[in-house]
């Protein structure tokens, strides 16, 4: 058989709607991570969610997280690779973002660490509440409280520059950062699933993203020869799209992903990227009911 490596988005393609892995999706993946599956994960949350959100299952290849501001050892954290922004860029987005009263979330690394900063002084909105409240919620240890954001900006390694907005308010911003930074950043403007009404803006290198990542990721681990298949369901997926073998949706994607896909699959509820998996393997439990997420 065609040696092969996996790479799937999470939330919205692994994950179900409520941000899970179904018993039936672990079980599965475990099953094909232990027969030696070359699979791993693109996502833009953290090294720390997706161990929480994964628990249990038995990955040994290193992660993309940040949408490829990182390439990581899941387990240590440790990064593989970085791709973070100049100083300058940092500085400027913050105090952009400052000067407009509104909230900056800065993700940052400070040599030997992972940090999340935010102002504790700060009135969040919905989008940055969700955001901070989350991380809360599984323990998240990068958090820092910080009422000095652009000292910040100033000292240490700045991966991603986030915060939340109501979607036209954030379309807006959105245009006039990639006004002011130039080609030195990449800002995106996307709806956030799980805040209604809010889109999450956030600014990284311009090499910070799912396509480039994957493609350093097959080169350090010396798979550029085996057939790449890729999952995704939103538009910071397509990137990786455009370097896949095998492009996947599930069900639930964007239009646009949807339209950009070799091939659509099932919905992310019904655990439609591991029942693949399983089938391209030949194994039965592709074709059993599916129980519901835990």
């Amino acid at each position: 058989m065609t040696a092969r490596l996996y790479v799937s988005d999470l939330d919205g393609t692994l994950l179900s709607s409520d941000a899970r892995l179904s018993a039936t999706s672990r079980a599965g993946l475990n099953h094909l991570l232990d027969a030696g599956l070359a699979f791993t994960v693109a996502t833009a949350r953290s090294a720390p969610a997706i161990r929480a959100l994964l628990a249990g299952v038995r990955l040994t290849l290193p992660v993309i997280e940040l949408n490829g501001a990182f390439i990581s050892e899941l387990h240590s954290g440790r990064h593989v690779r970085r791709r973070v922004l100049a100083a300058e860029v940092a500085d400027t987005a913050v105090r952009t973002l400052l000067d407009a009263s509104l909230e900056p979330i800065l993700t940052s690394w400070d040599g030997v660490d992972d940090h999340v900063y935010y102002d504790p002084g700060a009135q969040l909105n919905l989008g940055n509440a969700w955001y901070i409240a989350e991380k809360h919620a599984y323990g998240d240890p990068r958090l820092r409280c910080r009422d000095d954001l652009a000292d910040v900006a100033s000292t240490e390694q700045i991966a991603t520059v986030t915060t939340f907005l109501p979607h036209s308010q954030a379309t807006a911003l959105a245009d006039q950062l990639r006004l002011i930074l130039g080609d030195f950043a990449v800002v995106t403007s996307a709806p956030n699933g799980y805040v209604p009404g809010y889109s999450e803006v956030q600014l990284v290198h311009p090499e910070a993203q799912k396509g480039s990542a994957v493609s350093r990721l097959r080169g350090s681990l010396g798979l550029a020869d085996h057939t790449l298949t890729v999952f995704g369901d939103h538009l910071n997926d397509l990137p990786m799209f455009d370097v896949a073998d095998h492009a996947i949706a599930t069900a639930n994607a964007n239009p646009v992903v949807l339209a950009q896909a070799d091939r659509v699959i099932g919905a992310n509820d019904d655990d439609a990227v591991v029942r693949f998996l399983l089938m391209e393997h030949g194994d039965p439990r592709s074709r059993a009911p599916v129980p519901a997420s835990v």
